[in-house]
């Protein structure tokens, strides 16, 4: 077997990054292979990518566990997240909650702001660690100031409940905004519905309405009946 060559591994990697750029996604991939082989860690971690999501290759679970662990190993903070999140869903591979902290926790620790919402989640789910509602809002707060969309929504909720936080419906709705505005389905959906019943905040048909419309647009065909009520003034 050839040793690995790293400066063959950085053109190989280079030239795969001008090729995704320009669309030509199977060099791409030929070319994030031969870097990966080479030991490069970016093109490992996009390597897995590849193969968790399907693109050009047959979606392998497995596979992609594989190449994540491999980057994961050489510190590579995207890797060690997906890990996590691999190790926590279990979906065609094994399930270990306790791998799924050490890697999630092992990413957040090196400021992975998808990773410390993940982390948070672990947490408010009690998945690999107790359940500790207090931890989950910290670390929710954290990645929300990192503008992590699902931090916000995630903080939202925990407000509006007054899990491991005081109950603050009004703190809720903007946090769930927040959320809305980042582009989050849910929290877009969620933020109309606040404005239209007024809860936690002053009804305001009008933002509701272009909310709605927003959320009829991400797919949910049921707020059309809302958006019809409003504008019909009924």
């Amino acid at each position: 077997m050839t040793a690995p060559n790293q400066n063959a591994a950085e053109i190989y990697y280079q030239a795969g990054l001008n090729a995704f750029e320009n669309k030509d996604y199977k060099n791409a991939f030929a070319l994030f292979l031969s870097a990966a082989q080479n030991g490069n860690a970016d093109a490992q971690f996009r390597i897995g990518v590849f193969y968790y999501n399907g693109i050009l290759v047959k979606r392998d679970m497995v596979e992609a566990l594989r190449w994540f662990r491999r980057a994961a190993m050489q510190d590579h903070v995207g890797a060690m997240s997906e890990l996590g999140i691999m190790y926590a869903e279990g979906v065609d591979t094994q399930r270990s909650p306790q791998k799924a902290y050490e890697w999630t926790k092992a990413a957040a620790d090196k400021g992975h702001p998808q990773a410390i919402f993940n982390l948070g989640s672990l947490y408010e789910r009690g998945i690999g660690v107790e359940q500790d509602f207090v931890r989950a809002v910290r670390l929710y707060e954290e990645a929300a100031d990192l503008k992590v969309p699902d931090a916000c929504y995630c903080l939202a909720h925990l407000c509006y409940e007054g899990l491991g936080t005081k109950q603050d419906p009004a703190r809720a709705v903007r946090l769930c905004k927040k959320a809305a505005d980042l582009g989050h389905r849910d929290a877009i959906y969620s933020t109309a519905i606040f404005y239209y019943e007024g809860d936690g905040v002053e009804k305001d048909d009008l933002i509701a309405l272009r909310y709605f419309k927003r959320a009829y647009e991400e797919g949910f065909p049921d707020v059309k009946k809302f958006i019809d009520e409003i504008q019909t003034g009924q």
